[in-house]
């Protein structure tokens, strides 16, 4: 009877143990590849949503600043607009009214209007009252307010004019966005299109209508 040898072919533990070795390098740079990808994508989309916000906002602003009537006040944290005399008075109404806000921690940029509920003959429209808060005191409690946020989580937001209000023609805002830990600067310059400075007095106050000047 002729006796038949078998021969077994297979891996030797040593070698099962380099292929796990190598399977688990492989792994390992493909998960860091997909969490690298998806960082940068993250970062991408964080980017672009900013940049977005930004353009939206310097469109918005320059847009009303172009047509607006007068730079009223600047207290530093906020700037005061009489954007339109829709009612064709030569006055400031309430709402005509809308403030540019960076908040007591120069941390946002907001725009506020108003929508009168109350009558408007009480309404401290001049530039004097408007520039030391007491204008918006009366908005605050007469009218609804309308806030519009355009952007948040900024920092040292700043405004200033080529002149002091109401002879200003040019607004600048200045402000910084962080984004992973970088602090990136940006400025919205805008201009009067439409100086109402045929409505001001010598003493640059705003008159009832065209036969006081």
């Amino acid at each position: 009877m002729k006796q038949r040898n078998y021969r077994y072919s297979g891996f030797t533990l040593a070698e099962l143990l380099m292929a796990m070795w190598v399977v688990s390098i492989i792994f390992a740079a493909m998960a860091s590849l997909t969490f690298a990808l998806g960082y940068a994508n993250d970062s991408i989309d964080d980017v672009s949503e900013i940049q977005s916000r930004i353009r939206y906002t310097t469109m918005r602003l320059g847009e009303l600043v172009r047509n607006s009537k007068l730079i009223c006040a600047n207290s530093g944290s906020s700037v005061a607009i009489w954007q339109a005399d829709y009612n064709g008075d030569n006055q400031i109404d309430p709402n005509e009214i809308v403030y540019i806000e960076s908040g007591s921690s120069n941390n946002y940029i907001k725009l506020v209007g108003f929508s009168s509920t109350a009558a408007v003959a009480s309404f401290p429209r001049t530039l004097g009252s408007i520039g030391n808060g007491q204008a918006r005191t009366w908005l605050n409690a007469n009218t609804q307010v309308k806030d519009v946020n355009l952007i948040n989580n900024c920092s040292y937001v700043t405004f200033t004019t080529d002149q002091s209000p109401p002879s200003s023609k040019r607004l600048n805002i200045l402000f910084g966005i962080s984004h992973k830990g970088i602090v990136r600067n940006y400025q919205i310059c805008t201009y009067l299109r439409c100086y109402a400075s045929y409505l001001l007095d010598p003493n640059g106050q705003i008159v009832s209508n065209d036969d006081d000047i």
